[in-house]
């Protein structure tokens, strides 16, 4: 049984085609969650009215992601059989799937069990365009090396003529990750408190992989991503005074609070791992500013 864990907020046309996806899939044996987090755009009564199957809990506008999503987890913990393999896969709400999806990570779980499985993504508007293939995290120099970009130049086709089936990885994104029940028994849920929106996939990947649960990317797992309304437009260069706020916003995947907390909780030398980043983060932004 695989419980499906989609956190949503205020945008009921992505969560619809979402939803339509999954319910072509293949594989049986699975429940959708959605935690509606407050919305005012009637995507929980649309849910009700279209997708009755689908189970809605609901929250009050401040769980954020990490909050609806264990949340969820809870749910469906509190569901599990006791006697039978049982999964979480977190998904977010502008993502959509071919019908083979869930049978795909399934199936690279049992290739590769122990361990928690990703999934590769697209740009659903150029489908050949990769996105994410892997991640390597230096802890010396806080760099982030994207390996869809580095390995195959952003294309799935480069990537499918690698003929590779997984690829390993230093941490896993929340759009698209198969958790086993072992795992969240062993590492916990995520951790709203210090990553309430941006960073939480990432700290939980890297406490599964500490604690023995290496990180699997399927090859044949594709998501499809609306790159419009993820972080992956962080990259677009803005105002000195909207990247200021973005320091201090929680809506923010640079926000200065998450960045110390996942060097203090993760880098062996936190402050040079701190130093690094914040400066990778300025450098980057300034590089943008003078391509403008």
């Amino acid at each position: 049984m695989i419980y499906i864990i989609i956190p949503v907020h205020n945008r009921k046309a992505y969560t619809r085609q979402c939803l339509a996806s999954l319910r072509r899939q293949t594989y049986a044996s699975f429940t959708v969650v959605v935690v509606d987090d407050g919305s005012t755009d009637g995507t929980s009564a649309m849910i009700q009215a279209e997708f009755p199957e689908v189970v809605v809990l609901s929250g009050t506008g401040s769980l954020w992601w990490a909050g609806a999503t264990n949340l969820g987890i809870q749910y469906a913990l509190d569901r599990m059989p006791a006697d039978a393999d049982a999964f979480v896969l977190t998904l977010n709400d502008d993502t959509q799937v071919p019908p083979d999806y869930l049978t795909s990570l399934v199936d690279s779980w049992q290739n590769h069990t122990p361990c928690v499985v990703g999934s590769i993504s697209v740009n659903i508007h150029q489908p050949d365009q990769l996105l994410y293939a892997g991640t390597r995290l230096n802890w010396f120099t806080a760099r982030f090396t994207d390996l869809a970009r580095i390995m195959y130049r952003n294309q799935l086709s480069q990537l499918k003529a690698s003929n590779q089936h997984a690829i390993d990885s230093d941490s896993l994104p929340g759009r698209g990750m198969l958790i086993h029940r072992s795992v969240i028994s062993m590492v916990g849920l995520f951790d709203a408190h210090h990553f309430p929106q941006y960073l939480a996939d990432l700290d939980f990947s890297i406490r599964a992989r500490r604690a023995g649960f290496p990180l699997r990317v399927s090859i044949s797992s594709l998501v499809y991503e609306h790159t419009e309304t993820t972080g992956l437009s962080m990259d677009k260069a803005r105002s000195w005074r909207s990247f200021w706020d973005s320091l201090f916003s929680v809506r923010s995947p640079v926000q200065l609070r998450i960045r110390y907390h996942f060097a203090r909780l993760h880098a062996p030398s936190p402050p040079l791992f701190l130093l690094a980043d914040l400066g990778r983060i300025l450098g980057g932004y300034l590089v943008r500013r003078l391509r403008r």
